[in-house]
């Protein structure tokens, strides 16, 4: 992969990062529940920190050409067991908890692209480390997919049948 492909890679990828903390740092603000509040400022926490390992990427290949192999991760943290992030006070209130709903739904989708452009990038890596690197994002990136779809899934038979968005029989 050229430096300057991968320069525009990391580009995109900040842009990517940038938009999941800005938008999980105000899900957080506005969620009224308190694992939703909890969730949310966590993944925003997540993507700050992809945020500066892609930054201290990019900033490396300006200043040396190369990549800086020392980039070190911290572990993800280990979100709630799916199914249990939100209180049973939200569930059993469901109706018309429309914000949380919505983020968890465009979540999933900010997860499943951020994946697969991860995924894509790591195919694309030459370079043993840059490849590493990617797949450890996509990794992350599918962990929280999965998280938040799960999430969805758990909580989406109740919110429907609760806001009357199931057809009657």
């Amino acid at each position: 992969m050229a430096a300057s492909v991968l320069l525009a890679s990391l580009q995109q990828a900040m842009l990517s990062e940038r938009d999941g903390v800005q938008f999980y740092s105000m899900a957080a603000k506005q969620a009224e529940d308190s694992g939703a509040v909890l969730l949310f400022e966590q993944l925003a926490n997540e993507e700050t920190q992809h945020f500066s390992a892609l930054q201290k990427e990019y900033q490396s290949i300006l200043d040396t050409g190369t990549w800086d192999p020392n980039t070190v991760w911290k572990s993800p943290q280990t979100l709630h067991e799916p199914g249990h992030i939100f209180s049973d006070d939200f569930i059993r209130r469901v109706k018309g908890r429309h914000l949380e709903m919505a983020a968890l739904s465009i979540g999933i989708l900010l997860e499943k692209q951020s994946f697969e452009f991860y995924s894509k990038q790591a195919e694309m890596a030459e370079d043993p480390i840059v490849k590493t690197f990617f797949r450890e994002l996509a990794q992350w990136e599918e962990g929280h997919y999965k998280l938040l779809l799960r999430e969805d899934d758990a909580l989406k038979e109740d919110y429907w049948s609760a806001n009357r968005f199931s057809p009657l029989l």
